[in-house]
């Protein structure tokens, strides 16, 4: 991966006479279920070939926030988390951030201040949301996201471009009541970007139905095709999908991982194409030996980044990485690098966890 992702081109398109091809690269990074940052760059590789218009740079991170209220749904240290992903957003980092689990009206504002004041452009709380409460709150037909997350999806995208246009759409099926997923109004956001002149994007981001009980598969796998019929209509030179899918690949009896394949392209794959390059505790997304959290979980790949492309447009991935995103539990963010990570082990983890009990991460999910 060049060490200049600014400097690496993503996108490409075509037009006749000849046809050009636009070339997209981006730099994504996919965070976990809960709070995890999964980070997922496409840094760029440059054609020079007369038929390929120049690619574009777009560094993405998906990060699910695990933003649950601590007194209702035990979101543990939410008040430490939330400002340290604003901090890390602030950091502009990536050109695109995918949030989930990203519940209540203040975390969401603190977010949007922090990323506002150097010039990123976030979604509103409420134009990721069905309609805002009062309405008939019984139904869970408004958002609450003051007091509780009723009825709200809990998706934000924050962007270093304009946003040209936003639209959230809800999903027809829920799961059941137990777990809270009725009570949720989970669905997906779309967000047109045009990183330069002549190429569009539409990201999605989204949060299916979790657990993994039979009606919980089945409702995911509807969510899924619903949300797959929105990105094979999208007219954008390009679509980007993150989130929190909250399916293995190795699930049994779900096709939700093989529908999202056989429509789209998963940066992970793409980047590793060897399975036991990837589906491996070190780069689970939730239950990760490393994590504060979850750890004592076995370990699972939840979310994911996928891309598509029309007519004749190219995406390449060139780098996958998950980082270890971590931060004081007095303040101020602690990133691993690749090289601490090498010179690391589950059990050495585990043994440095009792006496570095200050640090947390993120979320329950690894980034």
């Amino acid at each position: 991966m060049s060490s200049n992702v600014d400097a690496d081109p993503l996108l490409t398109t075509e037009t006749q006479q000849p046809r050009r091809s636009k070339f997209l690269c981006p730099a994504l990074v996919i965070t976990g279920l809960t709070c995890l940052t999964l980070a997922i760059v496409f840094s760029f590789i440059s054609f020079q070939a007369s038929f390929y218009q120049e690619g574009v740079p777009i560094r993405v991170l998906a990060l699910n926030t695990w933003g649950m209220p601590y007194n209702i749904f035990g979101g543990l240290d939410k008040e430490i988390r939330m400002p340290a992903i604003a901090q890390m957003i602030q950091k502009k980092e990536f050109d695109v951030y995918f949030l989930e689990e990203l519940w209540m009206r203040p975390d969401h504002e603190k977010i949007r201040q922090k990323a506002s004041a150097v010039g990123y452009h976030m979604t509103s709380y409420d134009s990721m949301t069905q309609r805002e409460c009062p309405y008939i709150p019984l139904d869970f037909l408004c958002c609450d996201g003051s007091a509780t997350p009723s009825g709200c999806s809990g998706l934000a995208v924050v962007s270093r471009y304009p946003m040209k246009e936003v639209q959230f759409t809800i999903y027809n099926d829920h799961g059941p009541m137990a777990g809270g997923e009725k009570m949720a109004r989970k669905g997906f956001g779309r967000v047109r970007v045009s990183p330069s002149e002549n190429i569009t994007v539409d990201l999605f981001v989204t949060h299916t139905c979790a657990s993994d009980l039979v009606e919980d598969k089945a409702t995911r796998e509807s969510q899924v095709k619903q949300l797959l019929t929105a990105v094979r209509e999208s007219t954008a030179d390009f679509a980007i999908l993150g989130g929190d899918f909250n399916s293995d690949p190795r699930a049994v009896n779900e096709t939700t991982y093989g529908l999202l394949k056989n429509q789209m392209a998963s940066s992970m794959e793409d980047f590793f194409q060897r399975i036991a390059n990837w589906l491996i505790p070190d780069r689970a997304t939730y239950g990760n030996p490393r994590n504060t959290y979850s750890y004592t979980y076995d370990p699972v790949l939840y979310d994911y980044i996928w891309h598509r492309s029309n007519d004749n447009n190219l995406v390449l991935t060139n780098l996958f990485d998950i980082p270890w995103l971590r931060t004081h539990k007095d303040g101020g963010l602690h990133h691993t690098d690749e090289k601490d990570r090498e010179n690391s082990s589950a059990e050495k983890i585990r043994e440095k966890r009792s006496a570095d009990a200050k640090m947390i991460s993120l979320s329950d999910h690894e980034a």
